[in-house]
């Protein structure tokens, strides 16, 4: 189960320490957020692959923080849903 401590987050910044994951999440979420042009930065790091510890940060031009990654998100699974669909139809 995937624990979210929330280190910073201001109005144009977040910084998050994500416990029990590594990269299968935050490869195509920080993928997304990079061709947000609201977006000026956005990166994650695994401390160790064994501890599942991610230090995910995004820093946004424009909005808030929280909810552009939370446009992400939903971009993401649209996609999947997709995907899905065109396997399954």
């Amino acid at each position: 189960m995937l624990q979210l401590e929330i280190l910073k987050l201001d109005d144009k910044y977040l910084e998050v320490k994500v416990r029990g994951e590594t990269y299968t999440l935050f490869s195509p979420l920080v993928e997304y957020l990079s061709n947000d042009p609201d977006v000026e930065y956005v990166q994650f790091d695994v401390d160790h692959p064994l501890q599942e510890n991610v230090y995910f940060k995004v820093k946004v031009r424009r909005g808030n923080p929280i909810e552009v990654v939370q446009r992400a998100v939903n971009a993401i699974i649209s996609d999947l849903e997709e995907l899905e669909k065109s396997f399954f139809s």
